[in-house]
């Protein structure tokens, strides 16, 4: 689903232009080093990049690896009325408030994605960036703890609060990657929120905090970072 563009109005930014997705005249291995740099940062990088007091008429998302690139996004009080329809009715318990969570994200990133060019945004992302609109796992989480701020600042999260964003790998269990998260009220176990695993407008996997850190990915995820 595409949106109409008049409803959601869009100012482009570049943090670091081309710092990560463009290594011309680098050795692969220092590129892969800066690489492995940026994705262990964890909440470092999601405090510097993500949006601390988003509202749907002005909110900010990062692409192009590494929040490389940021775009001002003014989404219409029409489109956030849909992202609440997405949500649906007051979830009555954590799991079908984590399910309300994943259709929410899936349709704002859809909005986002029309109005920024990143609806062309691949599932996963490889070492280097085939396009200024691509996103990597620091773009993700970046981008997904905005989105559960929104979400949580229009009291629609009732039974979870925003966590520490979370990472793994450094090679000894997989590439080194990172997800938003959640922590449900009730138990205070923590649920990791990963866009990274699809394309642009898919719901993204929501599941425990320890099955990713043990490297869970989806089956036929295409790319490795």
């Amino acid at each position: 689903m595409r949106v109409n563009k008049a409803a959601i109005g869009v100012s482009d930014k570049t943090a670091r232009p081309e710092k990560i997705h463009s290594f011309s005249g680098l050795a692969p291995v220092i590129a892969l080093m800066l690489f492995v740099s940026a994705c262990a940062r964890g909440q470092e990088f999601v405090d510097e990049y993500s949006d601390v007091k988003p509202a749907p008429a002005s909110f900010t998302i990062c692409y192009g690896y590494g929040c490389a690139s940021q775009s001002q996004v003014n989404m219409s009080p029409v489109g956030w009325q849909q992202v609440k329809d997405a949500y649906g009715p007051a979830p009555a318990n954590a799991v079908e408030e984590r399910a309300a969570i994943a259709r929410a994200i899936a349709l704002i990133e859809k909005k986002v994605g029309a109005a920024t060019g990143t609806d062309i945004d691949k599932a996963g992302a490889s070492l280097f960036a085939e396009n200024r609109f691509q996103l990597d796992c620091i773009d993700e989480t970046a981008n997904t703890t905005t989105y559960l701020r929104m979400l949580e600042r229009d009291n629609l999260l009732q039974f979870h609060t925003i966590g520490q964003a979370a990472w793994r790998g450094q090679f000894i269990n997989g590439w080194p990657h990172n997800t938003a998260v959640i922590v449900e009220k009730g138990s205070g176990s923590s649920y990791v929120v990963d866009s990274w695993f699809y394309a642009n407008g898919i719901a993204p996997e929501i599941l425990p905090l320890a099955k990713w850190k043990a490297g869970w990915s989806p089956p036929n995820v295409p790319s490795l970072i």
